[in-house]
């Protein structure tokens, strides 16, 4: 076999942590779905005197917000890895291929279908990944260090700048995509609005931290973290360090985003949830460890995990599909509360998850993304 046609080998521990990673992104895309384009990623509880949708809330942004995309962004860079040692220099151009492919995918469902779009960001990064990919784990490293030193450094400046914002209320006259309407450019301009302000925003000034979780997980395939048994006394230890500090850490900025979301100024949730991929990396790092000793004992329900993290592109369109159906102004626009999106989010990746395990060979997306 060529290298042309030689598949990238597949580790179960990064299937399984895609499929897992899919369900914070599904939860917070919709409970939050009622404060785009404004706002986002999560909205206030609803209705606003229900404990049972605080609850919610609490629960949703203690463990799943900001989780999901962290999680893919590394994993993002490991299949990069894990793509080019299986390819060799044939990996760049199948992965220039796929990844001008995913850019047109984004764009399309960026402007079109959800202004939440995370593809776009990820096809935009991986182009650029493909330049790093030949580099060191010593030139790795030091990247990993400066990009997410800067992202931090301009977290902590633009800080005031979102307060000062914030106090002028400016994003609370914007229609929601949420609101009914019977005009379908409209809503299109609105979502598409959201999804080119949000797309620059990121592009200028949030793109270091992709970047460097992408270059992480660059690393940790190039040493085969998830699969080598060298590595696993250190991930026995990663997860007696960081997998319950990260919890109640996350619960403490949960509970801290969720008293944003209730006050009167939206600027602390703002703030709050620019954090939010720092603070939840250490809850991250000891779930990773975690999954990957799973694999090492071959734990069945990780093994039915790893086969929904195959499909993990087209779950991730059918949710939005679905928000575009049941939660826009286009479709139906069911005023569902809180909790019953956080239901309905758990129930479809459960599903989904489900089906998954039992299906053979790739679903279309997928397969029209790897040709």
């Amino acid at each position: 076999m060529t290298d042309a046609r030689r598949q990238p080998p597949r580790e179960v521990a990064v299937d399984a942590l895609r499929a897992l990673a899919l369900l914070p992104v599904v939860a917070v895309n919709w409970v939050g779905y009622a404060a785009l384009p404004a706002a986002g990623p999560l909205a206030a509880p609803q209705p606003a005197g229900s404990w049972w949708a605080h609850g919610w809330l609490i629960a949703v942004a203690a463990l799943l917000a900001t989780k999901g995309i962290t999680l893919l962004m590394f994993l993002f860079g490991y299949s990069q890895g894990l793509s080019r040692q299986a390819r060799g220099e044939q990996a760049l151009a199948v992965r220039r291929r796929r990844m001008r492919r995913l850019l047109l995918l984004g764009l399309l469902h960026g402007v079109l279908i959800y202004a939440g779009d995370i593809l776009t960001l990820y096809a935009v990064c991986g182009l650029v990944m493909l330049r790093w990919s030949g580099l060191r784990l010593r030139q790795l490293r030091r990247r990993v260090i400066v990009l997410l030193g800067v992202e931090l450094a301009l977290l902590l400046l633009l800080a005031p700048l979102v307060l000062r914002v914030a106090a002028g209320d400016g994003a609370a006259t914007l229609p929601s995509l949420a609101t009914p309407t019977t005009s379908w450019l409209g809503w299109v301009a609105l979502n598409a609005g959201g999804f080119l302000k949000n797309l620059a925003s990121m592009l200028l000034l949030g793109a270091p931290l992709p970047l460097g979780l992408m270059s992480a997980g660059l690393m940790a395939a190039r040493l085969r973290l998830f699969s080598h048994p060298r590595w696993r006394p250190a991930l026995h230890r990663c997860v007696r360090r960081w997998l319950w500090p990260g919890l109640l850490l996350n619960l403490a900025w949960g509970l801290a985003l969720w008293q944003g979301l209730v006050g009167a100024s939206s600027g602390w949730a703002d703030i709050t949830s620019s954090f939010g991929a720092f603070v939840a990396l250490p809850l991250l790092a000891g779930l990773a460890a975690w999954v990957a000793l799973a694999v090492q004992r071959r734990s069945a329900a990780v093994q039915r995990l790893a086969s929904a993290g195959r499909h993990t592109l087209s779950l991730y369109l059918c949710s939005s599909l679905l928000s575009l159906a049941l939660l826009s102004g286009l479709g139906l626009a069911l005023p569902l509360g809180t909790a019953a999106l956080a239901l309905m989010a758990v129930l479809y990746w459960s599903l989904w998850w489900a089906w998954a395990a039992r299906r053979q060979g790739r679903l279309p997306l997928e397969a029209w993304l790897s040709r």
